[in-house]
């Protein structure tokens, strides 16, 4: 039958909320059991076996794929029932959508593919007004918004919702993740056109998640030339930060596709066309390498409690960036956010990248404190000689958080006197990514500051 082709915020809410995950209602896991049986009467009265192998359901076919080798994502089950092609006929105008739905469900439950179902969208019936602070609920509920509405209505949703409910606020890049998966489906696999609707909430999360998911079925051995395609489109490059957004999602994508499998992650970024893209991949493959391992439930070796600084230490000299840039996001849970730990541990860094260390301490302070001024500046004191950087870290993240200069701008009016021009500087190192042209870029940094307008333009790359 299927003829297929292969800074977190709020870290503590989202593992509370992840535990919700864990505990979900009988009536809901009724639901899903019924659907998945559902499914597999579907697939044995369609015939499904006498083309396919399934071992949950005895079939034995030998014309198509072998299912429990392929471990299809639902998606990709859906569409190729859907529409048949390679060989199979299409089946849309013989089952119902809910058959369909059900079969695709079936088909997943089936085969136990773990590295999909992380990256996966199935869809439910439950909704956003249903789910009364419960952060799993609105993780489902705004991606069948997406789902069903399209992603513009979803992020809409979400962005009102960030602004008033705690449950979304506190887990708001893991629920983004899940509206760019559902908007993958959504859009039946393309992800150019899934990108193209998105925006850069909460962390650009769900740019991060349409990558991830783009990732689903895709055989290992052609992992790295569907990476190198997935980010070239004239839509994406029109600006660097879209672009970044892409490549640092592909690097999270590789980390749920490879169960967490650092060194290949890493030679994949390294074939990627070019060296900016390459180092920006690594971003996404640490930052979900030092992910809380119930986040996403899968557990990563790369990881050690002995030396929370590894694997910065280790790795080779060309992706140390991005692991230093994002290692106090490991370093913090493991010292129950303790911060003078945390600024111990990064003087314990290497020599050449103990300021990159405290430059992620001032993005997770700045993550934590939900960008609150006084005590983000609090924080960033404690790291003594390197307070600069944790202010500069603390600048960035805040622009990339509001894809806007203006509140950030203000943090660094109120830094100390002797770091504002350092600071302004990295406000420009985002900015700069917003516009194609120096004119845009002269125009965003004009619009936060005219006192520290030279150090801003000059983080955003303008003479």
């Amino acid at each position: 039958m299927l003829a297929m082709g292969g800074t977190l915020r709020r870290r503590t809410l989202l593992v509370l909320g992840l535990g919700v995950v864990a505990a979900l209602t009988g009536c809901q896991r009724g639901h899903e059991s019924a659907r998945t049986a559902a499914g597999e009467r579907v697939f044995a009265s369609a015939g499904c076996g006498s083309c396919h192998m399934l071992d949950a359901a005895k079939a034995h076919g030998q014309t198509g794929p072998n299912l429990d080798q392929l471990k299809p994502a639902y998606d990709v089950v859906v569409r190729q029932v859907s529409n048949g092609g390679n060989g199979m006929p299409a089946f849309a105008g013989k089952l119902s959508t809910g058959e369909i739905r059900a079969v695709a469900a079936y088909v997943v439950d089936a085969t136990k593919n773990s590295s999909a179902a992380a990256m996966q969208f199935n869809p439910d019936d439950r909704k956003v007004e249903d789910c009364k602070g419960d952060y799993a609920c609105y993780k489902q509920a705004l991606g069948n918004v997406a789902y069903y509405e399209g992603p513009k209505a979803a992020l809409a949703r979400f962005d009102t919702l960030m602004r008033s409910n705690p449950s979304v606020e506190g887990g708001c890049h893991q629920i983004a993740h899940e509206i760019g998966h559902a908007a993958f489906v959504h859009y039946h696999g393309n992800a150019a056109k899934a990108l193209g609707d998105g925006s850069m909430s909460c962390w650009s999360g769900y740019y991060h998640g349409v990558i991830e998911r783009a990732f689903g079925g895709v055989p290992r051995q052609k992992v790295a030339s569907v990476a190198r395609r997935l980010c070239s489109g004239a839509d994406i490059r029109k600006t660097l930060f879209v672009a970044y957004q892409c490549v640092h999602g592909l690097g999270h994508g590789l980390m749920i596709y490879s169960g967490n499998d650092l060194p290949f992650s890493l030679r994949v970024c390294s074939k990627l066309e070019t060296g900016w893209d390459q180092t920006s991949c690594t971003g996404g493959v640490f930052m979900q390498n030092f992910l809380p391992s119930p986040m996403m439930g899968m557990k990563t070796k790369w990881v050690k409690k002995s030396d929370l600084i590894y694997p910065c230490n280790v790795v080779a000299a060309r992706d140390k960036l991005y692991c230093y840039l994002m290692v106090t996001s490991r370093i913090l849970p493991e010292v129950s956010y303790d911060w003078q730990k945390a600024v111990n541990w990064c003087y314990r860094s290497e020599r050449a990248w103990v300021a990159t260390c405290f430059q992620s301490l001032g993005r997770d302070a700045s993550g934590q404190t939900r960008q609150a001024t006084r005590p983000l500046l609090a924080i960033c004191k404690l790291a003594r000689a390197m307070e600069r950087e944790c202010v500069y870290g603390a600048a960035r993240d805040i622009t990339a958080n509001d894809a806007s200069g203006r509140r950030s701008a203000r943090f660094c009016a109120q830094a100390p006197k002797a770091f504002r021009s350092y600071c302004f500087n990295g406000i420009g190192t985002i900015l700069g990514g917003f516009a194609t042209y120096e004119a845009g870029r002269r125009a965003a940094c004009g619009v936060v500051t005219k006192r520290y307008l030279r150090d801003c333009l000059q983080g955003a790359g303008v003479s």
